[in-house]
């Protein structure tokens, strides 16, 4: 239940979760969210797998390819790529206003290579000059002497659920550890127990008396539970959770996130209307 304190948060169109941001480097956030639900955090974690557009290589023609790997096993290379793009600069291609494909849906690369030698994402050359490859050393084939390869390829917007190769992140959920220690009920071998079995650290021992040094590594497994016979107590909050996403595409783990809740939005907005 929402506490009375909190109601403020309450708006016309339903609530705001409260967000504290716990960690974040590089690729990788993780955040508590709280005064929500399960049915929110899922809603959240698909969408921000799910429902991203992020660019990749969609359609790949292969002008010459003498070298050892498939045509079509270079054309699946080039689509798991990450490419660097701005995501204010291109439509999807179903709300583009053009019929058959422009610089506003799509990007053209071309790649060419000869051996002996490795050929590397990073030779492929974008014609527009404003996208790029995330990682330069991706091998897409090798070839020996006298052995090539030049095609064209296009790259364009979509999202995780129509292909891997779109999707922005790998996220997950879970309820925020609630751990209550109570240690007149545990003995000292108890107590060193709880602390040696768990996988996360979480307990530490102090003399004879057990803390809880971290409770947001707690991963809810319950190992310190079944090793006692009582004193120990973890269950999750149903309206807190600890989120963790990590960007597997160029975007910046916080934009993943900001899109994600304009997209909720935005099909809530759908289903009200078709009810109206």
């Amino acid at each position: 239940m929402t506490r009375p304190e909190d109601q403020e948060v309450k708006e016309e169109r339903g609530y705001k979760m409260k967000l504290e941001k716990i960690d974040g480097k590089g690729k990788k956030l993780k955040f508590i969210a709280e005064d929500t639900n399960p049915a929110m955090m899922n809603a959240l974690r698909r969408t921000t797998m799910n429902y991203i557009p992020v660019l990749a290589i969609e359609n790949v023609g292969i002008i010459e390819n003498s070298s050892p790997v498939f045509d079509e096993i270079i054309a699946q290379r080039l689509g798991q790529v990450p490419l660097v793009f701005d995501p204010d600069k291109f439509n999807m291609h179903e709300d583009c206003e053009c019929e058959e494909g422009c610089s506003n849906c799509e990007v053209k690369f071309t790649l060419k290579g000869e051996g002996p030698g490795i050929l590397y994402s990073g030779e492929l050359n974008c014609k527009s000059g404003d996208v790029e490859v995330l990682y330069d050393r991706i091998p897409i084939t090798e070839m020996d002497e006298n052995q090539e390869v030049d095609l064209e390829a296009t790259a364009c917007l979509s999202i995780g659920k129509d292909h891997s190769k779109h999707q922005a992140s790998v996220s997950s959920y879970q309820y925020y550890p609630i751990i209550d220690v109570d240690n007149d009920e545990l003995t000292v071998e108890e107590k060193k127990s709880c602390q040696e079995i768990c996988p996360r650290n979480v307990f530490e021992l102090d003399g004879d008396k057990l803390n809880i040094e971290n409770e947001e590594r707690c991963t809810l497994c319950k190992e310190c539970v079944e090793e006692v016979d009582s004193g120990v107590v973890v269950t999750g909050d149903e309206e807190k959770f600890i989120f963790k996403i990590e960007s597997i595409c160029s975007l910046d783990p916080e934009y993943i996130i900001s899109k994600a809740a304009e997209v909720l939005e935005e099909k809530a907005d759908k289903v009200v209307e078709k009810l109206s």
